[in-house]
Formats: structure tokens, C-alpha cells, sequence
């Protein structure tokens, strides 16, 4: 069973998400109002994954999961916010987040964000905002549109077209057709010299 600690200053909402998290097989160990008390208790309970909000007062969302991810690895953040946009969503994953999800997704899209990053799979909830390359690197590969950008980074990145398609929750079929059209316009013979470009522009642009 799985250790869990939720991190968000609204009590009632909270509550609702250990009742849910418990109905799913979880063991929800402790609760917290904001980013330090999240620390203070990570810390002291050592969970497999904190539930976690963004804003939040005396320390936000942002920087407790950075806190946390940087000192306990094997502790796994899933972001659970209102904010949906792009720039939030690039953040929380930069602070090391495994998951984002939103406040008003179903039920289970919360549960499926938890139990993806506790396989260790990354899980971006439906109707948020799916950063794709960076936009140098993007701006590197003309022609692509946003979704090809995200199959892009993702086939970049070693994942099977199985693993694609369960991370962005489509069909294996459909993930094929994005992936043969990211080989098409990038002049790619395969998938594997596909990903070897798209990390050798990568590389350019961080380095």
C-alpha cells in the first residue's frame, strides 16, 4: 500500500481527496496547509508520494516540490492545481514534479496521475496544457505541429509508441500515425534517427 501526504491549504478539499486516494487502495499518512509544513512532514514520514497544491501561503507549491524531489528522490510530486496553463505546468515539471493534474478533473484522472507516477511514468491530466520542446528547440524543427512536438520530445526520450499513447492517454494506433508523420517531416528514415535528431538539436540549443 502506498504512503501518500496531500498539500493544500483548503481543508474540505483535503478531506475529499483522502477519502478518494483511500477508496483507491492508498494510505493517506498526513495533511498539509502549505509548502513548509509539506517539507516538515516529508521529512519526518518519508512517503511514496505527495499530493501536491501550487498556491499556497509562507511557501508555494513550486518550491516545496523542488525542496522535496531534490532531497528525496524516491519521493514522487504529483501537482494537483486550478492553474492549467503552459508556464505553470513547464515549472512544476522543471521542480521535478511526476505528474500534473487539475482540481476539476474526474475522479479518475487524480487517481491515474497517482498511480502513473508511482509506476514511474510521467502523467499530464486531460485539459492540461502539454508543454512540448523547448521553444528553441522547437522553433528547430519547423513543421511540427504541437501535438507532433509532444510525441516528439516523447519519442526523443526512448518511450515505445505503447508508452506514449498511455501517457497521453491515446490509442497505440493513433501515437503510430503522429510518429510517422514526425519521421515524414523531418526527413527521418526510422524512429530511432527521428529521436537521434531531435536530440541533436536538443543538445545544440542547451549547450
Amino acid at each position: 500500500m502506498s504512503r501518500i501526504v496531500i498539500v493544500d491549504d483548503h481543508p474540505v478539499f483535503r478531506k475529499g481527496l483522502a477519502a478518494l486516494l483511500r477508496s483507491d487502495g492508498h494510505d493517506v499518512v498526513a495533511e498539509a496547509s502549505d509548502g513548509v509544513e509539506a517539507i516538515a512532514i516529508v521529512e519526518q514520514e518519508r512517503p511514496d508520494l505527495v499530493l501536491m497544491d501550487l498556491a499556497m501561503p509562507i511557501r508555494d507549491g513550486f518550491e516545496a516540490t523542488a525542496h522535496i524531489t531534490a532531497r528525496h528522490p524516491e519521493t514522487r510530486v504529483v501537482v494537483i492545481t486550478l492553474f492549467d496553463d503552459e508556464a505553470s505546468v513547464v515549472r512544476a515539471l522543471q521542480a521535478g514534479a511526476s505528474g500534473y493534474v487539475s482540481k476539476q478533473a474526474d475522479p479518475d484522472q487524480i487517481t491515474g496521475a497517482v498511480d502513473a507516477a508511482l509506476r514511474g511514468a510521467m502523467w499530464l491530466g486531460a485539459g492540461v496544457a502539454r508543454p512540448p520542446l523547448s521553444p528553441q528547440v522547437a522553433a528547430s524543427l519547423p513543421g511540427l505541429t504541437p501535438r507532433e512536438l509532444v510525441i516528439a520530445d516523447l519519442l526523443s526520450r526512448g518511450l515505445t509508441n505503447p508508452m506514449i499513447a498511455e501517457q497521453l492517454c491515446l490509442s497505440t494506433k493513433t501515437v503510430a500515425n503522429y510518429v510517422s508523420a514526425v519521421m515524414l517531416k523531418l526527413g527521418a528514415a526510422d524512429r530511432d534517427e527521428a529521436a537521434r535528431a531531435i536530440r541533436s538539436v536538443r543538445s545544440r540549443q542547451q549547450g
